[in-house]
């Protein structure tokens, strides 16, 4: 059968890879087998400079946009908005997969071969394959998220999930392993990950790069999306009691909280925000109807009004707008976990500590008094509706949707219109015709 390594990129006697010292300056250096810590550290730069900008074209099949109906050409994304999956355009961008399995395999390399790098500590060496356990972890995370069906402990051992790839072998067969076999393989990557990091957080410019800080981060994350609310709740708990930050929007509104030099930045890895999604689209009117457009200081922040009620999206459109973790996630993290557990006090705290940041004081002081009467259910849905507003259009819509309420979604363009229903399956991609061409062991 064909393997996966056709399907990726072969690099396992010679690699290309990039050496720097910031994200937003990646420079290719000469081909090389990598021997020297030094080597290993820019091979995994190079991984992470490869992480697919997916995040970003998931908006498409939210709730979050609706297309441009005067835009002069939309057959790259028309399909993608309308959730026609089969015998799409042409024209139709796809998502990645060739790409996650070839970080992946900069991964696998290190993992394998990492500790026999010469010229460094053992320090620095623990430090690098750390970071690529935990980046593997994450790219498996971004796959079975997007092409494997929801966590759900009563189904996870047979749903449908992605291929595990955790060793460089050509006469290896892939099969799709199962959701709960993933996240398995995830939760111990991130476990074995975090017993050779020895970095507590990278400065700015550094924080592309997994510290402690965004692993326990993504632990946290990976907990919620399991359903585990008092695992996820303890871990998030331990990032804030490292890093407590928020970007205070009352005080100076002139710098968004989801950019790499914010002060709530714990990793600023992925593309969150690309131009096919600003300038072939105009914010959701259900997006619009979330916020307090008065009061809320990350409306004006986050959207530009071009007028006649339509508004366009100015989040993300810079290069300091990369964003994997940051505290604020932390903060809602608690919350709901905390609701979840019928600890509506301690949700309510985090919640309201997250608002204070974003809403003038007036706004404010009432928020707090309508969610002091707010019970369990109405609480779970006023942290969602926070997450809506906090985290639009940085990728985390797409994948609460799946891991909540997959609630129906209308979307219409021209002439056409098209609805996403509650539990549809359709709230997972299916495989790239790409990838079942080359591995006869998948199909959809």
């Amino acid at each position: 059968m064909k393997k996966i390594n056709i399907y990726i990129s072969l690099l396992l006697a010679v690699v290309s890879f990039s050496a720097c010292d910031n994200y937003l300056d990646v420079k290719p250096k000469d081909r090389l087998i990598p021997t020297t810590t030094d080597d290993f550290r820019a091979l995994l730069t190079s991984a992470y400079d490869g992480v697919p900008d997916d995040k970003e074209r998931i908006a498409f099949r939210t709730d979050e946009l609706k297309l441009d109906n005067n835009a002069w050409d939309l057959t790259q994304v028309q399909d993608i908005y309308l959730w026609n999956d089969v015998n799409q355009s042409s024209n139709t961008l796809g998502f990645s997969w060739q790409q996650y399995y070839k970080v992946i395999m900069y991964a696998n390399h290190i993992i394998d071969a990492g500790a026999d790098a010469t010229e460094g500590s053992s320090e620095e060496i623990d430090q690098i394959v750390g970071e690529a356990y935990l980046l593997r972890a994450l790219m498996h995370f971004n796959l079975v998220n997007l092409y494997g069906l929801p966590y759900n402990s009563a189904t996870a051992n047979t749903g449908k999930g992605v291929p595990l790839s955790l060793k460089i072998d050509t006469e290896a067969e892939y099969f799709a392993s199962s959701t709960g076999e993933v996240y398995t393989q995830i939760a111990s990557d991130i476990t074995d990950g975090i017993a050779k990091l020895n970095i507590e957080t990278y400065e700015t410019g550094l924080n592309y790069r997994f510290s402690m800080l965004a692993a326990l981060a993504f632990q946290s994350r990976v907990y919620l999306y399991m359903k585990d609310f008092e695992n996820a709740r303890k871990t998030a708990l331990e990032v804030v009691k490292l890093k407590a930050d928020l970007q205070d929007l009352v005080a100076d509104n002139s710098l968004s909280a989801h950019k790499y030099n914010s002060v709530e930045s714990i990793l600023a890895l992925e593309e969150v925000f690309s131009s096919e999604v600003g300038g072939s689209s105009f914010v959701s009117d259900k997006l619009l109807g979330m916020y307090d457009q008065d009061n809320d200081l990350r409306f004006s922040l986050y959207f530009n009004d071009e007028g006649n009620g339509e508004f366009s999206i100015d989040k993300g459109t810079d290069t300091a707008s990369k964003c994997s973790f940051r505290t604020s996630e932390m903060y809602l993290t608690i919350a709901e976990c905390a609701a979840q557990t019928d600890d509506l006090d301690q949700a309510r705290t985090y919640l309201n500590q997250l608002k204070a940041k974003r809403l003038l004081a007036d706004f404010y002081n009432t928020e707090v008094t309508r969610i002091a009467g707010l019970n369990k259910a109405e609480l779970i849905a006023e942290i969602a509706n926070e997450r809506f507003r906090e985290f639009a259009f940085e990728g985390h819509r797409w994948f609460d949707l799946r891991r909540t309420t997959q609630e129906p979604i209308d979307h219409a363009y021209k002439t056409e219109s098209a609805t996403l229903n509650q539990g549809d399956p359709r709230y997972t991609l299916r495989y790239p015709d790409e990838a079942i061409n080359n591995n006869p062991n998948l199909s959809n």
